[in-house]
């Protein structure tokens, strides 16, 4: 098997299957393909590649390799943080804005052996003990089949239980040998069927429209970055006005989110669906030219004593920054609409115009961990830190990706600096580059990251 081929292998189950494999895990990626090859009945890696880039329907393929390239585990109550976030804030909204209609319409897609949909079906029953005159619609979806049927059965080991107490599963499950059965009433409460995500059009006429909730958690991570997107969008159209999407921690970086805008609780990042943009920039551009007083630094203020300058800029500046202004709006509406090639072109072109702005650098760095550059999203990123010390957002991201690296330390560091850089501003101000959310929302959720 050459390196060649063997690549080619990592490229085509990237771009055809939709699974992401990283260069690290190179003796994981040759027992699969190996395994493969003799599943399939065919002579050699070359004719496996052949597979991968022909015309066949590869959905079948999608879940041999999900079982070989993922990892199905999951339990009750996984991630502490996002459920308590689930139970206090985001559930009671979303019942409150439903109480006229009555309904509550969930979806928890890569659901794996169910425990995730069935511990929403158990907050909502603590939520909701009588849900007699509403209609709620619990779905669980998975590419596994046999994933799928033991969701449907309803009946675990210990293993599953280990971050659940011992009050809930006295309450919802009893004891049989030696597993857990669910309680049939919050069963038949929960509904699970197969479902790609990469292959599968939705919304869908039939049940996946929408929305009021969608979970899709630990799934994006092994998944090539243009994949990521394309199902971002579709979660995005499936949902309601207002509807709610939740991720594991930071899985959508850097991708566009169209309709989805994101707010930020001190347990965790979720993305909630808009009319305008995710992203907003910081300023618009302005009706009429403003009457700008340049801003000097200190170093230079005797030298500019000696000699005044002027105390507004010209027309022409004026109109120069203004224009910058609109170009960088503009950039960002490209990155939203998903034009990633015109949202390069304009930050480029504001670079050449002025190297010194952070703003079009930062763009840049999450068009390029948009397209899996990641090497180069870093690199950006840092520059953006050099441009403008005071990068929030920088920090942050760069942390994320240093994350991903198994870079923990150099990850903590970044996420502490944003820290000390959160800690300095009022507490009810915006954030650059988060929308609505506040320093004290933001930094909440840092503290959060640091601590686990």
């Amino acid at each position: 098997m050459t390196k060649a081929l063997l690549e080619c292998s990592r490229n085509l189950i990237a771009s055809r299957i939709g699974l992401l494999v990283p260069e690290r895990d190179e003796v994981l990626l040759r027992k699969v393909v190996a395994a493969r090859v003799r599943a399939l009945s065919l002579s050699d890696i070359e004719e496996y590649c052949r597979f991968l880039d022909s015309e066949e329907e590869l959905r079948h393929e999608r879940e041999e390799l999900a079982a070989f390239l993922t990892t199905c585990e999951t339990y009750f109550f996984r991630d502490s943080g996002q459920h308590a976030l689930l139970q206090d804030r985001i559930l009671p909204e979303l019942i409150e804005r439903q109480t006229a209609l009555r309904t509550l319409r969930i979806w928890c897609a890569a659901c794996s052996s169910g425990e995730e949909a069935y511990s929403l079906a158990i907050l909502l029953d603590e939520l909701m003990p009588d849900q007699s005159q509403w209609n709620i619609s619990i779905l669980g979806t998975d590419i596994n089949h046999k994933a799928i049927e033991k969701a449907r059965q309803g009946i675990y080991t210990e293993w599953s239980f280990r971050s659940m107490g011992g009050e809930r599963r006295q309450r919802y499950f009893h004891r049989c040998r030696n597993t857990w059965v669910l309680d049939d009433a919050i069963r038949a409460r929960v509904t699970f069927r197969l479902g790609d995500l990469v292959a599968d059009a939705y919304p869908t006429a039939a049940d996946l429209h929408h929305l009021d909730l969608i979970l899709c958690r630990n799934t994006f991570i092994y998944m090539a970055p243009h994949v990521v997107s394309s199902i971002a969008d579709k979660f995005s159209e499936t949902l309601a006005e207002g509807g709610i999407l939740i991720t594991g921690h930071g899985e959508l970086y850097a991708h566009h989110l169209g309709k989805l805008r994101t707010r930020v609780f001190p347990e965790s990042i979720v993305y909630q669906k808009v009319a305008a943009p995710c992203f907003v920039p910081v300023t618009a551009p302005p009706a009429e030219l403003p009457q700008i007083v340049l801003k000097q630094p200190a170093a230079v203020l005797s030298a500019a004593q000696e000699s005044p300058a002027p105390a507004r800029p010209s027309l022409q500046q004026a109109a120069a920054e203004t224009c910058a202004v609109s170009e960088m709006l503009q950039a960002w509406q490209y990155a939203n609409q998903g034009q990633r090639e015109r949202a390069e072109k304009s930050c480029a072109a504001l670079v050449a115009k002025n190297s010194l702005d952070a703003e079009p650098h930062y763009l840049l760095a999450l068009l390029a961990q948009e397209r899996g550059d990641f090497a180069e999203a870093k690199n950006l990123l840092k520059k953006v830190i050099y441009l403008d010390s005071a990068s929030i957002a920088a920090y942050l991201d760069l942390g994320d990706l240093y994350e991903r690296e198994g870079d923990t330390e150099r990850a903590g560091k970044m996420r502490a600096t944003a820290r000390d850089l959160l800690q300095a501003l009022p507490c009810d101000e915006p954030v650059r580059h988060y929308g609505e959310s506040t320093v004290s929302a933001v930094l909440q959720y840092v503290e959060h990251l640091l601590s686990t």
